[in-house]
């Protein structure tokens, strides 16, 4: 029953993992782990303040976008 319980936990972590990925929560997290480790003397942004910022770029600069 353990061996079954410790699988569905690893198969739910992979796809919560997946998940965070494809829809870029991710990026805030990386975002956050990055302003900690070279610039402490700074308050990293909000997540709301993280994705008004991320956006305006992508409006700014569209890149290879379609749209």
């Amino acid at each position: 029953m353990a061996a079954v319980s410790g699988t569905a936990r690893r198969v739910w972590k992979a796809v919560a993992w997946y998940v965070n990925g494809v829809t870029g929560q991710s990026r805030y997290v990386a975002y956050v782990a990055h302003e900690r480790e070279r610039h402490p003397d700074r308050a990293p942004l909000t997540e709301r303040e993280f994705w008004r910022a991320h956006y305006a770029q992508q409006d700014a600069d569209p890149g290879a976008r379609c749209c």
